[in-house]
């Protein structure tokens, strides 16, 4: 509980300091409402359409929250795939990393131009966008396991597949974990460009409308829930991998005990 506290305490103050700076800046300058909304204006807004912002980010978190499930799952089979075959290893991971490049309003709509404007257009657009950082994260990974300890399994004739279950998975948990988290901050970018490219509800359609419409108000409170719900994936991503590399690295010191009796 107390390290929660340390990690959200500096967090809620960098908020306040951000929110006080706003502030001053709306007085001091002067500048329109139109063009830069002092905060409180943005919370009425917010309050406003509360129920309204509610509809959008439910559609915007199933969209964000089925795609990144999907693209880690499928990253961590991927890279599986890639660490038992060296053939399609060198075949695949040059495109796995020059579709790095490839930033989701690019692809997103082909894949709805090609598929329609249903929800599983938009989900293949987040999980291409949580698929990559998972695989190449864990691929690296599990080739990074130490050298002597796959050595040894293979010495006593452990067969590529116990090698992986015995080594090289539990050993590339902190790279999955790792790859989660860089996924997790991008599933909201992914849903909200796929939202953009053909939708009519989500936090990308309410987004549109407020800056078709001019209202900044609007805007600038959609951008802070959508800022909010990143944080909030990122942080639960990271409370899960923690728990992950808990238990892995408990695993390890049991089976390590065991050998030594």
């Amino acid at each position: 509980m107390k390290s929660l506290s340390r990690q959200i305490l500096p967090v809620l103050l960098a908020v306040v300091g951000v929110v006080v700076v706003w502030a001053l800046l709306v007085r001091v300058t002067g500048v329109p409402s139109y063009l830069l909304p002092a905060p409180e204006q943005v919370w009425q807004a917010a309050w406003h359409d509360r129920t309204l912002i509610a509809g959008h980010l439910a559609a915007t978190l199933q969209i964000a929250v089925s795609g990144f499930v999907l693209g880690a799952a499928l990253g961590i089979a991927t890279a599986v795939a890639l660490t038992l075959s060296d053939t399609a290893r060198r075949a695949v991971e040059p495109l796995l990393i020059a579709s790095q490049a490839i930033p989701p309003v690019i692809f997103a709509p082909i894949v709805i131009a090609a598929m329609g404007f249903g929800s599983w257009p938009k989900i293949l657009v987040v999980t291409l966008g949580a698929f990559f950082p998972v695989v190449i994260s864990a691929s690296a990974a599990m080739r990074g396991v130490d050298r002597d300890l796959v050595e040894l399994l293979v010495a006593m004739g452990a067969s590529r597949f116990a090698v992986l279950r015995r080594a090289r998975f539990p050993g590339a948990v902190p790279g999955m974990v790792a790859g989660a988290k860089v996924s997790a901050s991008y599933v909201v970018f992914s849903a909200i460009i796929a939202e953009w490219m053909g939708s009519s509800v989500g936090l990308g359609v309410y987004l549109q409308r407020s800056q078709a419409s001019y209202r900044m108000d609007q805007l600038f409170a959609a951008v802070g829930v959508i800022a909010v719900l990143g944080v909030l994936l990122f942080w639960i991503t990271s409370l899960l991998g923690d728990r992950a590399l808990a238990r892995t690295r408990a695993s390890s010191a049991l089976a390590a005990d065991a050998a030594s009796v």
